[in-house]
């Protein structure tokens, strides 16, 4: 009984220190008086490239790649359907990203970094773009409170660098015009429908059927009372259909 009982002790320290060793994700949920933010990582480069988020020095994520809303994910993107956030401390945050070794979590060298003051208790995406060289960081707040039953709360994001502006289609209507790169929208309801086909064209150029378009995503999901931001991804003038700087739109989940 006793070396049952020793044996059975044994197990239980080592199951505290597999869990004290563990690498936790910072929490996903909304807690008071905390900021929910999440990465949007949208740095097209011509091979995939794995990188890792830290915040405020401490690693936030196993290797990720764009194009990617991380922690939650969304359509046309790399990780799931869900709305996720991580919770962090109010105030200055810095987030780095960093390169690392194929197949590992080793850091190589720093992709790139930016500082945002972030209030508690309000929800942001910090989306990422262009290259290495000229990445860039956009904070857009994401406080909309979900629509009506019958609608779907949206707004647009121009993340094509080589861009100028671009007008923004559901359809053949065209919901948002001369959207410059770098800018957002504020949130709008539509109505919600099964399927919905997104596309953007350059500023002022003339419409027509969406597989005509710059870029054109089919969201063929339930939209009822869902909260999305659709984004534009990649540049101008990349030809062909598997190339990763290729002209994309995607959906990141809000909610």
């Amino acid at each position: 009984m006793k070396r049952n009982c020793l044996f059975l002790f044994a197990c239980i320290l080592s199951i505290c220190a597999c869990e004290k060793n563990s690498f936790n994700i910072t929490e996903r949920l909304g807690v008071d008086g905390k900021a929910l933010v999440k990465i949007g990582l949208f740095n097209m480069t011509s091979a995939s490239t794995n990188l890792l988020i830290f915040n405020n020095g401490e690693r936030i994520s196993g290797p990720v790649a764009s194009p990617y809303p991380y922690p939650g994910g969304g359509f046309n993107t790399g990780g799931n359907s869900n709305g996720d956030y991580f919770a962090v401390k109010p105030g200055a945050n810095k987030f780095e990203l960093f390169t690392t070794n194929p197949g590992t979590a080793n850091v190589i060298a720093k992709f790139f970094e930016t500082s945002q003051t972030l209030e508690a208790n309000k929800k942001y995406t910090i989306y990422t773009t262009d290259t290495a060289t000229n990445a860039t960081a956009i904070i857009a707040p994401d406080d909309a409170v979900a629509p009506d039953s019958g609608f779907a709360r949206i707004r647009f994001i121009n993340l094509i660098p080589n861009s100028g502006s671009v007008d923004f289609y559901q359809g053949n209507t065209r919901l948002k015009s001369a959207v410059k790169y770098k800018d957002f929208t504020e949130f709008f309801d539509i109505p919600a429908t099964t399927v919905d086909t997104f596309s953007i064209r350059l500023a002022g150029a003339a419409t027509g059927p969406a597989n005509t378009a710059t870029a054109f995503y089919r969201l063929a999901t339930n939209t009822n009372q869902r909260i999305y931001s659709l984004l534009c991804r990649g540049y101008l003038g990349i030809a062909g259909t598997t190339d990763l700087r290729r002209p994309l739109v995607s959906v990141s989940v809000n909610q």
